[in-house]
Order: C-alpha cells, then structure tokens, then sequence
C-alpha cells in the first residue's frame, strides 16, 4: 500500500492488528515487532476513523530487536536497540497527528511522519511532512512528542517538538530540501463525488506518474465518511503506474497496514508492483474482501486495513481530504 490512557496494538502476525486494545497508565514500553496506535490529544484528520476518535498517533517497531517507551505525561518516545546492522535499516517510526491554518483560513489536517534507522550501532532519522494541500499554515496543533535514542551512557534526542511544528508549517520547504517532489492530479470528471488521484513524482511537466488511487463509497453524503464505511459497501484500489516503485516501500506499507500475511499477497511482498497491477481492499453487503492479479478472497480485516490506510499514509490523508471537500480542477499536495 503506498497509518493516554487507551492504547490499540496493530499486529501483522494478527493477520490485522488494529483488533486488540488494552489500557494503561503513566508509561507504556513496547517491544517485537507490530504497529501501536496512541492517543492524539491534538485531534485526528478523519476522528471516527480512528478507533474512538483519538487514537491516530503511531509507533511502528520493525523488528523484535528495537524497543521503545512512549511517556504520554512527559511527550517524550524512547528509542533503543543493542543489534549492529550491516547496512542502514529502519527500525522503527513515529507518525503524529495534527493540524494548521491555511493561507485561506481553513483548517487542514497535517501529519509528521519520522522513520527512526540504525547502521551498525548509529542512528539517524528522517522525516517528512504531509498535507493534503499545498501551501504554508500557522496555527500548528500537534502533540509536543520528544524522539529520542538510546546512545553508549546517555541519551539522544533526534526530535524537537519545536522541529516538528516547523517541518509542517513549511512542509514544501521540507519536501524541497529533501529533494522530494509529490504532484497530486484530481481525476474526478464533473461532477463526481467519489476520491480519485494520480500521484507524480518530479517537478510540473518533469513529473513521472507513479500510482493512481481512487476511494469509492456510495453511501457518503458531505463528511459522513465513517458511516458510509459502516454500511460495508465500499472500495479503495491502488494501481501502480510504474514498475520503478521501490519493493522496500511496498514491503513496509504491508507491514504497517496488516497486510503482509495475506497468502495472496506473497508475490507482491516478494517483487513488488508491476505496472498496472492493482491492488483492491472493499466490502460489499458487510463482508470485505481483497483482490490482487486477478483473484479476490474473503477478508474480514479489509476495513480495518482501509481505516488505517486512510488514517495514516499520505495517499489516505489526500484521498478523505478529497472525499470531503468540493471538487477543483487540480489538487496539489504536500508529502514525500
């Protein structure tokens, strides 16, 4: 797929992970491999999608050799691991949560997403914005997590709140200092309600479509987009407009959204995408299914995988966003 005190667990071992749920207080320490959502007390962009309506943060774990403590008192995420790695990997990411004002005065839902890598015994971050348009906001409303790593004797801190309130007041510059360049094209003819983009990569006419995405649920009306998956009759397809999209990501993207154990899914975990492959989670009458390479199978996790997609993944931030505004010729977006 190219997302305190109550806490939910996303497992890929589970087959889908947003099903368990436990309470704490203080403190909680996580460790192994799996996804973990947590509250965002800042709000969430799509909130009945989002277990509640609060727990759209997340902490992924990559594998069962990095731990982390996440402090909801103190807003600090602690990073550790004793493993070498031979070569840079990543071990783990945060996604928070949040919103700004837009030039034009709307609110506008903003995600910071930083993946957490270890090479050898050092680490590194990188990070990212994500908005749904493009442009400069102020009025950042993000919960102030500090990220930090473990290091021989003392501590690191890799992340500022202060850092992340700048990466999503100026996510473009961010994007263009990072050499990553998002178009987002709306396919939508007059007239449609149903979300439908096409992602490029590049700058204006050197951009290269990657990926086109469309979100179909007949039964929304304005912003009831939660209801309208209640009702079971829905679709998201992703369809890759380029065999370049890298594997690694499509591995995580399985991962992160409970997908990886999906039988039918092995080949695309293996290789990757192929052109024009696509890749379809729905429901129909209240029973979801998945389709890829021309086969579709029962599967009782396709909303649950929908909801997070939605909730957590740029592509799923632009695709609601779209779903609840009127249509415009063009959608730029922000993101990696």
């Amino acid at each position: 797929m190219l997302s305190f005190p109550s806490l939910s667990i996303r497992r890929a071992a589970l087959g889908l992970a947003l099903t368990g749920a436990f309470t704490l207080a203080g403190a909680a320490d996580f460790a192994g491999r799996g996804v973990f959502n947590f509250k965002s007390d800042a709000g969430c962009p799509f909130a009945a999608l989002a277990g509640g309506g609060s727990e759209c943060n997340r902490l992924a774990l990559d594998d069962a050799d990095t731990h982390a403590a996440l402090d909801a008192a103190a807003h600090t995420i602690r990073f550790a691991s004793t493993r070498s790695y031979p070569e840079k990997t990543i071990v783990g990411d945060v996604l928070l949560q949040g919103s700004g004002r837009a030039r034009d005065g709307q609110r506008v839902p903003l995600t910071f997403h930083a993946l957490l890598s270890r090479s050898g015994t050092e680490w590194s971050v990188s990070s990212h914005a994500h908005s749904p348009v493009s442009g400069e906001f102020d009025d950042i409303r993000i919960d102030p997590y500090k990220v930090t790593v473990n290091e021989p004797g003392t501590e690191r801190v890799m992340l500022a709140p202060e850092q992340i309130v700048e990466a999503l007041a100026r996510p473009s510059l961010a994007a263009r200092l990072a050499n990553v360049f998002v178009q987002v094209d709306d396919n939508r003819a007059d007239g449609a309600r149903d979300a439908d983009i096409t992602i490029g990569l590049g700058l204006s006419r050197a951009s290269k479509s990657v990926a086109r995405a469309r979100f179909r649920a007949p039964g929304a009306k304005g912003r009831d987009l939660a209801e309208a998956m209640q009702q079971g009759n829905w679709t998201l397809e992703l369809q890759a407009l380029s065999g370049q999209i890298p594997r690694q990501v499509v591995q995580r993207d399985l991962f992160l959204y409970g997908l990886e154990s999906q039988s039918l899914l092995q080949p695309l975990l293996q290789r990757g995408f192929r052109k024009n492959e696509k890749l379809l989670l729905g429901a129909a009458n209240g029973k979801g299914y998945i389709r890829y390479d021309g086969q579709q199978r029962e599967f009782a996790g396709a909303d649950a995988a929908a909801r997070a997609f939605l909730q957590d993944s740029f592509i799923g931030l632009v695709l609601g966003w779209q779903q609840q505004q009127p249509q415009t010729a063009k959608t730029k977006a922000d993101g990696r």
